[in-house]
């Protein structure tokens, strides 16, 4: 299974204590009709799938061939929150299938903020609290 990603998991720390696969092969990926937003009162985000007309992308990185135990502690770690959806992502090598998580449409225009969410923003305003807050008891 491939699993694409655009969030928290891009800190290859956060990867690597979620998913325990430090070596895992992956690819940097787009993924079409689709915006990123932070999380109301949070520091960790949200996408959320545009109509077919939007034109933005979410950029991310898929990971291929993530093993099951993988797999279920990423369940574990996005929770009910989340659901994991089939989405198809860009490469450089064309396109890739792949499972994302998203908030489900539903709930999505509620729980995200009207801030967008960029890794470098993350890395300086949310990365140390995310750790403590997540990772440390």
């Amino acid at each position: 299974m491939n699993v694409f990603v655009y969030g928290t998991l891009l800190v290859p720390r956060i990867w690597e204590l979620v998913t325990e696969c430090p070596d895992l092969e992956s690819a940097e990926a787009k993924l079409s009709r689709h915006s990123i937003w932070r999380v109301r009162e949070a520091t960790f985000p949200a996408i959320r799938e545009e109509g077919p007309d939007y034109e933005g992308e979410v950029p991310g990185r898929v990971f291929f061939d993530v093993p099951a135990p993988a797999l279920q502690r990423l369940d574990l770690y996005e929770d009910a929150f989340y659901e994991r959806v089939a989405v198809s992502v860009q490469t450089a090598n064309g396109p890739v299938d792949a499972d994302a998580y998203r908030v489900p449409g539903e709930n999505a225009k509620a729980v995200v903020s009207g801030d967008t969410w960029t890794l470098e923003w993350f890395e300086q305003n949310g990365l140390e609290r995310f750790l403590e807050n997540v990772f440390e008891p």
